[in-house]
């Protein structure tokens, strides 16, 4: 009985510890590196499309064979977004603007 005492105790504390952990901002979400992709869209964009990237919304990378595409959506400052993907590395970026479907 006396074990039982001395291991909720211990429960009792790391429980009480562990609520005294602060939150940092940075655990939100998790947004993309600076990498040689995104510096590459965001030239892209700049150049083709007249956008200021603000941020990007969603990305994925995909494995290709020895090579990734990456795909996702980006938004510019003047809030346009914009869909992108590349197959290849060394490849353009297909940027195209984001537009309302009605059917």
């Amino acid at each position: 009985m006396r074990g039982v005492g001395k291991s909720f105790g211990v429960a009792g504390i790391l429980a009480v510890a562990l609520s005294a952990v602060p939150v940092s901002a940075q655990d939100g979400p998790v947004t993309p590196e600076e990498g040689p992709w995104r510096l590459v869209l965001k030239a892209q964009l700049k150049q083709e499309k007249g956008c200021d990237l603000n941020e990007v919304l969603m990305y994925q990378e995909i494995p290709l064979g020895d090579d990734v595409g990456v795909q996702g959506k980006v938004s510019c400052h003047d809030n346009r977004q914009f869909d992108f993907s590349r197959n290849r590395k060394h490849q353009k970026f297909r940027i195209e603007l984001c537009q309302p479907t009605v059917c």
